[in-house]
Formats: C-alpha cells, sequence, structure tokens
C-alpha cells in the first residue's frame, strides 16, 4: 500500500506532538515531522511535497500566510491543507484573506481536540480523494491546437514530438492511446520548458525536429528508436548516439 504523508507546521511543540498522536490511528498516512517556523516549512513542503498539511496561523519567523502563497505559486502541487488559528478574534481579517483567496480545505478555531476527536478521520478520508484526485491530474496542460481548440494534453502519456513536415510553426505532440497526434504552434523552446515543469525523461534525437520519451522507449536499435504505441522509427542523428546510449543507462 502506497504511503501517504503529512506535515504539522505549528509553533507549539505540545500541539504537533498531539496532532502526530492522533494520526497514528491512520495507517496509510506518515509523518514527515513538525516544523516551527516559516522558512524550514517551506523547505519541508519543497522537497518532501506532504499530501496533507496542518498549518497554523503564527508561526516563528513569520505567518502562514507566506506558507500558502509558496504553495500556491506551485501550480502542480495541491494539497489538503487544515488551517487552524487562536487568532481570529483579534485578526478578524484572517477568515476572508484565508477562504476566498488561498482556498485551504479545512479553517479550524483553536483549541482544536474536539474538533479533531469528532472529524479527523473525515478529514484524513478526504485528503486521500484529493491525492488522488491531484495524481490523476499533475500533469494536465491545456494547450491550443492548430484548431484554435483549447485541449487537455496528459504529459504523462506523451510519446514524442516531432516537427510537423509541412507548417514550421507546429509541433506535433504524441499521446498514448490517441490515434492522430495534437498539433500545436509552439515554439521548440516552450516544448522544452513543458517537458521539464512536468517532469519529463525526453532525449532530443534531432535538434529542432524530435525528441523522445524515456518512459516510452522499446528498443533501440541503432540508429533508429521503437516507442510503445508508435508505429514510426525516429531516427537518432550520429552526433547524438552515444549521448542516447549513456542516457538509457540511467
Amino acid at each position: 500500500m502506497d504511503k501517504l504523508y503529512y506535515l504539522v507546521v505549528e509553533n507549539a511543540p505540545d500541539v504537533c506532538e498531539g496532532i502526530i498522536r492522533r494520526m497514528k490511528n491512520f495507517d496509510k498516512w506518515e509523518s514527515l515531522g513538525y516544523c516551527v517556523g516559516v522558512k524550514e516549512a517551506i523547505e519541508k513542503i519543497a522537497s518532501d511535497k506532504p499530501q496533507l498539511l496542518f498549518l497554523d496561523w503564527s508561526l516563528n519567523g513569520g505567518g502562514a500566510f507566506e506558507i500558502l502563497q509558496f504553495i500556491q505559486n506551485d501550480t502542480t502541487y495541491h494539497p489538503y491543507i487544515i488551517f487552524n488559528t487562536g487568532f481570529q478574534k483579534d485578526n478578524p481579517e484572517i477568515p476572508q484573506e484565508i477562504i476566498n483567496h488561498y482556498k485551504v480545505d479545512k479553517y479550524l478555531i483553536k483549541p482544536l481536540w474536539e474538533n479533531l476527536r469528532n472529524n479527523l478521520a473525515t478529514y484524513v478520508l478526504e485528503a486521500e480523494e484529493k491525492s488522488k484526485a491531484s495524481n490523476q491530474t499533475k500533469y494536465i496542460c491545456w494547450l491550443e491546437d492548430e484548431h484554435k481548440q483549447t485541449i487537455a494534453v496528459d504529459f504523462n502519456k506523451l510519446i514524442c514530438i516531432c516537427q510537423h513536415p509541412e507548417k514550421p510553426r507546429t509541433r506535433s505532440l504524441y499521446l498514448q492511446g490517441s490515434t492522430q497526434p495534437v498539433n500545436v504552434a509552439m515554439q521548440w523552446y516552450k516544448c522544452y520548458e513543458l517537458l521539464n515543469k512536468f517532469k519529463v525523461e525526453y532525449f532530443i534525437t534531432k535538434n529542432r525536429e524530435h525528441l523522445v520519451v524515456k518512459q516510452f522507449i522499446e528498443k533501440y536499435e541503432k540508429p533508429y528508436v521503437r516507442l510503445k504505441g508508435f508505429a514510426f522509427k525516429i531516427e537518432v542523428v550520429k552526433e547524438n548516439t552515444s549521448r542516447l546510449v549513456e542516457w538509457l543507462k540511467n
């Protein structure tokens, strides 16, 4: 069973330990520990991407807004956020800003314990469902095709990208399960940016002509690459063959 991970961001260690103790009732979930300050929390979130985040308003070195903005800036990361505060009375702007701008999943007022006793199982189930949905969509990018239609392209199903044979400004994106490519007016540098954004392992078989995606390589028979679910062979230019061999070993 795949593990899911949660992080507690709270400046009171006893509260952190109380949350972690209650989360031990849920076998799917593993703790990433806790952070009491903004800087360490952002570093931990950036490196480990927990699917569930318990987030306090007041933290050492700053506040929750900095962390929420950091998460919001990462368009591929959508954790389930349980926000909590004991300062709502003195800071009436908190609920509106948190709920309307950052759209946290749950907004709780301290003390937490009765709420968590009654509702934590529900929150955890919702977090699991959100994680599942996020995994299904995290490689999706909306692109405009040659017919000016906006379509969803799943970069997890990308097999290769080729230069369109008749349209110099058009790239053909071949996807697993599709008989026809998605043709988009997009410069090559933009293709590379999207591939890097979605962490796709690719190799440029011929510069500005075609590239292949590692997970779909079926066989390399010099000078051609055969791809799963793709009817054509892709030629690797002579100057790139040795680099391809090394790349495939890694």
